[in-house]
C-alpha cells in the first residue's frame, strides 16, 4: 500500500532538477490531499480499537471480517486517489488562515459535499443504512477511519495559499535543530510525518504511549460535538500556533533560500499538537463508531 505521508528531500548542493520538479508536482497537485502518513493513520485507528464497545467492535467486525483491523485499513482512502480522482477533495477543507474565519464559513469551503467534514457525515450516514449492501458499508467505514484521521491533521483544515503547506519548504537540521548539515522539507509532509521527514515511531508503542496520557476527563471531553467542530478546532490550531510565525503564501526552495523553521518547532510545543491531535483523532473515531453501532 502507497503511503503518500513521504517527504521530498534532495542533497543541499545538488540544483533543481527535473526529478525534483516531478517529484514536487506531485505532491503539489489539487489542494492539500496527503495527511497523516501510516504511522500516524495506524495510530489513531489503534487509539480507536480500544475504545470501541462491545457492540461496535462486534459491528466493525461484521463488515470488515475477521482479517482486517481499523488499523489495516486507515490508509486504503489514499491508495484508492489515483483510480478515483473524485475522493480526491474528500480528504481536506480549505479555510483561509489569514482570515477570521468562523464555522460559518465551512459551509463555503465545502460545496457539493466535497470536504472531509461532508464525507464523514455521509459515510456515517451509510454504516447506519440498514439497507446499504456490506460492500457499501465496507467502503463508508474504511473513508470514515481515514478521514477522521485527516480532519485532525491541522494542515488539512487550512490554506495559505500555499496548498496547506505543500508549497512551503525550509531547511530541517535535524530532530533538535543543532546540525550543520540540513536537508530542504517539505512544510505539509513535515506534519504529516510526525514533524519528521520520515515517520520513524511504532504505531503500536506510539499507540500505547499516547493512550497512557489520555486522562477520562480528556475522553469525555473530546468524545462530544461533530466533524464540523473538530474541522473548526484544527483550523484554530493551524492558523494560531502552526502557522503564525511563518511568511504567508508559497515559499518554494529557491524563493526561500536560507531560510529556517521558527524555534518552536524544535521544541516539545509542536510535537504536543501532534500528540493531542492523534489522541483526539482516535477518541473521537471510536465516539463515531459507538453511537453507530449503540444504535442498531
Amino acid at each position: 500500500m502507497k503511503n503518500y505521508g513521504k517527504v521530498l528531500l534532495r542533497p543541499v548542493k545538488s540544483s533543481f532538477s527535473k526529478v525534483v520538479l516531478a517529484g514536487a508536482s506531485i505532491l503539489l497537485g489539487p489542494g492539500n490531499l496527503w495527511a497523516w502518513g501510516m504511522v500516524g493513520h495506524e495510530t489513531v485507528a489503534l487509539i480507536a480499537e480500544d475504545h470501541l464497545t462491545k457492540a461496535a467492535r462486534l459491528g466493525v467486525q461484521e463488515i470488515l471480517g475477521t482479517r482486517q483491523s481499523l488499523a489495516d485499513v486507515s490508509t486504503w482512502a489514499d491508495s484508492i486517489v489515483d483510480r478515483r480522482p473524485e475522493t480526491r477533495p474528500w480528504h481536506y477543507l480549505n479555510l483561509d488562515a489569514r482570515e477570521d474565519q468562523n464555522q460559518f464559513d465551512l459551509t463555503d469551503s465545502c460545496r457539493n459535499h466535497d470536504c472531509v467534514v461532508d464525507q464523514i457525515d455521509r459515510d456515517q450516514e451509510v454504516l447506519r443504512e440498514s439497507f446499504a449492501s456490506k460492500r457499501e458499508k465496507q467502503e463508508a467505514l474504511k473513508f470514515l477511519v481515514h478521514f477522521v484521521g485527516d480532519l485532525h491533521q491541522p494542515l488539512h483544515c487550512v490554506d495559505d495559499h500555499d496548498r496547506g503547506g505543500n508549497e512551503k519548504w525550509f531547511r530541517y537540521h535535524g530532530p533538535h535543530g543543532t546540525s550543520n548539515h540540513f536537508t530542504w522539507v517539505n512544510f505539509h509532509s513535515f506534519w504529516d510525518n510526525l514533524l519528521e521527514p520520515h515517520a520513524k515511531e511504532n504505531p503500536l508503542g506510539l499507540a500505547s504511549r499516547l493512550e497512557k496520557e489520555i486522562s477520562p476527563e480528556d475522553e469525555r471531553d473530546w468524545a462530544k460535538g461533530k466533524a464540523s467542530d473538530w474541522a473548526y478546532e484544527s483550523f484554530l490550531i493551524a492558523r494560531n500556533d502552526i502557522y503564525k510565525d511563518l511568511p504567508e503564501g508559497k515559499l518554494l526552495e529557491r524563493d526561500w533560500w536560507g531560510k529556517d523553521l521558527p524555534e518552536d518547532y524544535y521544541s516539545a510545543k509542536m510535537r504536543l499538537i501532534v500528540d493531542h491531535q492523534l489522541e483526539k483523532a482516535g477518541i473521537r473515531l471510536a465516539y463515531l463508531l459507538n453511537g453507530i453501532f449503540e444504535k442498531h
